[in-house]
């Protein structure tokens, strides 16, 4: 069968490929979005919901992946509609409002996230390799992301991620599949397969929505489709199926994890609050699918904190890094000069904040005043990005073939409303921690 033909360049500049084939031998910005969003919290968030409710709640996983993928594809259509950054755009409706607020919660999002995920990372290649110290552990993990992402940039980024993307998801789906085989799992999968609704409260089902995947992913991936020169409207048949497989691969993560803590945990009253428990679940293992199974959960437990990181620090980079851009050279910021660079004085400033923030905060803890807040801002990213999103995207100025449809603005619309929702609920959680 002939292959099929590459994308095609006229005037320096390269455009979309007409094939479904063509179409998908581009793919990349959706597998690291898929990975950079998914990590430690969601593997505990879906086995959680496992150990609870059997396999009964993958719908709700569902609905919340539906809509991150809307905002996703919103996000994509509005950076097509005109060769500037996501934050340039933003400027079109509140000049310097989008920039500052975006650059207060990644600085927040910043401060903690790397801490979090490279003591994880360092703490599981220990219970891979118990010799390993930790401090040094985490110094070359630190170190060997804050390379990858500030030297090799988006390129290796991607393959980077890639590559421990594959090991992931055959992993967990490995690990699935081989839990599915022990006593009691057929009659658990069985049992709790007719999709319900939690018997707490709505505001469970809501928080499970909002759990699974990340919201810098979503502003970053603007980003990363700019790094692969997706910069038009003839790009978003590309776009779509990026995202599409994307969000397949987090919905296969989300129902593999759910299946894992419901096949293991489902009737014992076991709750995974923390990583320790995952670690635990990891060493219970042993007993019933032998020392691989529980290789198996760690390395695939690695990838996915450790694509996180990558991710992570890739995506917080050029979000801070372009709502400093903006904000230096506004209103001029969309002069070639000012173009935003991954070479750009601010894209490695804010690696090197990264990665000062992250050993400061592993060393000391987290400051739990600090936490709370940092979960209070960084929860309005999404109602806020999906308002703007309903704004500019209504507009005239935008190419018709990038402009909302009735059905795009009415899911729009469900997440302004539901993040919102979510996001209200966090600072009434944040202001309690505060006040009690």
């Amino acid at each position: 069968m002939p292959s099929a033909p590459p994308a095609q360049t006229t005037g320096g500049a390269t455009s979309a490929p007409s094939t479904f084939a063509g179409r998908l031998r581009l793919i990349g910005p959706g597998i690291v979005l898929a990975l950079a969003s998914v990590g430690a919290s969601d593997m505990i968030t879906t086995m959680n919901s496992g150990a609870e409710y059997g396999l009964a709640l993958v719908w709700v996983f569902t609905v919340g992946i539906i809509l991150k993928f809307v905002l996703s594809e919103a996000v994509a259509r509005l950076q097509m509609s005109g060769d500037r950054s996501l934050l340039s755009h933003l400027t079109r409706f509140g000049g310097r409002t989008f920039p500052v607020a975006f650059l207060i919660a990644e600085l927040l999002v910043g401060l903690f996230f790397g801490a979090g995920v490279i003591a994880v990372t360092t703490n599981i290649l220990q219970a891979i390799f118990p010799v390993l110290p930790f401090w040094p552990t985490a110094v070359v993990v630190l170190l060997s992301a804050a390379v990858l992402v500030g030297i090799g940039r988006y390129g290796i980024v991607e393959k980077a991620m890639m590559g421990f993307g594959i090991i992931m998801f055959f992993g967990i789906i490995a690990l699935a599949v081989s839990v599915f085989q022990g006593q009691n799992a057929q009659q658990v999968a069985a049992e709790t397969i007719i999709p319900t609704f939690p018997n707490t409260s709505i505001i469970t089902v809501m928080s499970l929505i909002g759990g699974v995947g990340g919201a810098t992913g979503i502003l970053a991936y603007s980003f990363w489709i700019r790094e692969k020169s997706w910069r038009s409207e003839d790009w978003k048949p590309v776009v779509r199926l990026d995202l599409f497989i994307s969000y397949g691969l987090v919905f296969v993560f989300a129902v593999a994890m759910s299946a894992v803590g419901a096949f293991i945990l489902y009737g014992q009253g076991f709750t995974i609050a923390d990583n320790d428990a995952l670690f635990a679940i990891a060493d219970s293992l042993v007993s019933r699918i032998g020392e691989t199974g529980r290789l198996i959960f760690l390395i695939s437990f690695l990838a996915v904190v450790y694509t996180s990181v990558l991710g992570g620090f890739s995506g917080i980079a050029y979000v801070t890094a372009d709502c400093l851009r903006v904000l230096r050279r506004y209103p001029d910021q969309d002069a070639p000069e000012h173009e935003m660079s991954a070479t750009s004085v601010e894209f490695r400033g804010a690696l090197v904040y990264l990665s000062v923030a992250t050993l400061g905060i592993m060393s000391l803890g987290q400051p739990v005043t600090l936490v709370l807040v940092y979960a209070a801002i960084s929860a309005f990213i999404l109602p806020v990005l999906a308002l703007a999103l309903l704004v500019i995207l209504n507009r005239s100025s935008v190419p018709a073939e990038l402009r909302n449809t009735k059905w795009s603005n009415g899911l729009l619309g469900i997440c302004l409303a539901l993040f919102g929702f979510l996001a209200a609920l966090q600072v009434k959680e944040s202001v309690m921690g505060l006040i009690g």
